[in-house]
């Protein structure tokens, strides 16, 4: 199970030669930081301590990215964190399945291997979803009784 935010580190920037293993790792907390737009926020001293380096230390990392064109740096004043511009062609977005969007489907067609349509409203779902926890319920009551 993976608990919290899953954001690959594109091929264009594994493969590169010239980046070191914490200029890689820090272009892939700069992307997951990133919005469509390409523009990341973090604080340095936030950064360093999320790849385990010092402010001084990422501040290379981000100079590295940097010389690579992968990220342009805009500082924006005392006190507040730079904005780091990444190039928008390794940011990666990954669509969010939300709760509303499962949970209205019809879980009928969707045990038949050969549907494809799966907009049909889920029927009576609040009544089905009581029955279902009460089931559990009292299973759970006859196995503790049985202990």
């Amino acid at each position: 199970m993976i608990i919290g935010t899953f954001a690959p580190i594109p091929n264009k920037i594994l493969c590169r030669k010239d980046l070191s293993h914490g200029a890689k790792l820090c272009c892939a907390r700069l992307i997951q930081y990133a919005g469509k737009d390409g523009k990341a926020f973090p604080k340095l001293t936030t950064l360093g301590d999320e790849l385990g380096v010092s402010s001084r230390g990422a501040q290379r990392f981000i100079a590295e990215l940097e010389e690579a064109n992968l990220i342009r740096s805009e500082q924006r004043g005392r006190g507040q964190s730079n904005i780091y511009h990444v190039d928008k062609s390794i940011v990666i977005h990954i669509p969010k399945v939300t709760t509303t969007n499962v949970s209205t489907l019809d879980r009928t067609k969707l045990s038949t291997p050969d549907t494809t349509d799966l907009s049909t409203p889920y029927k009576g779902r609040k009544e089905n979803f009581k029955k279902e926890i009460e089931k559990i319920t009292a299973g759970l009551v006859y196995n503790m009784r049985m202990r």
